[in-house]
């Protein structure tokens, strides 16, 4: 079954991670879901697992303060769940369930080469769908007596989630479209609403592209 845009955009809206990966990405349910605390020089956070697959682990990560931690603490909360689930996908949330970032490594050459993609709750999740259509699993990959060998869903999260250069391009290109599509609109005197327009019009084609492109389309 193909992913379904709108069930995913209403797991996105809500923050529901658990059900965006077991029930529309098809990922398998998590081993435990008890939240495991863990300190990380004096910062205080928690972890807990939403999904599995293969040897690769989704958590759900929180920091006591209440903010996404920095890019340094990041890094020191991968290495620390890294050293228990080498392959992991970690979602970091605000106590508001607001703002999330997703972290991923990419690692090459000894190196590791971390990967954000920030959403927040009134993020149109258009754009997210081209990234999660990788990570789906459909029925007929799954065998009930034989896991999903690690290095596959390796190689969809690096399908996913590596793709920062052509991010930032991207984002440089849209913002420069559209500032000229502004420009274009009559009939709305407001700046504030010719920018809201215009940001729901190219958030709009560019779903509809999404779905052309991936064939999602009846």
């Amino acid at each position: 079954m193909p992913i379904q845009p709108a069930r995913v955009k209403d797991c996105l809206s809500t923050f529901d991670f658990h059900g965006l990966f077991v029930e529309q990405l098809g990922w398998s349910q998590p081993g435990q879901t008890k939240s495991t605390g863990f300190l990380i020089g004096d910062e205080e956070f928690a972890r807990r697992q939403i999904a599995q697959l293969g040897g690769v682990f989704v958590f759900e990560v929180t920091c006591a303060p209440g903010d996404i931690p920095s890019a340094k603490s990041r890094a020191a909360v991968h290495k620390e769940v890294a050293a228990l689930h080498h392959e992991n996908l970690l979602i970091f949330v605000n106590r508001e369930r607001t703002q999330s970032l997703w972290y991923w490594v990419k690692r090459e050459d000894g190196k590791n080469y971390p990967r954000d993609h920030y959403f927040e709750i009134n993020q149109p999740g258009d754009l997210f769908l081209a990234k999660l259509s990788a990570l789906v699993f459909e029925i007929g990959e799954l065998d009930a007596t034989v896991d999903v060998p690690v290095i596959e869903v390796a190689k969809r999260l690096r399908a996913a989630l590596d793709i920062e250069r052509v991010t930032r391009k991207f984002y440089d290109e849209f913002r420069a479209q559209h500032l000229a599509f502004i420009d274009l609109i009559g009939g709305i005197p407001n700046e504030h609403d010719r920018k809201w327009y215009a940001s729901v019009l190219l958030n709009r084609l560019m779903f509809i592209y999404f779905l052309q492109k991936k064939r999602l389309h009846r």
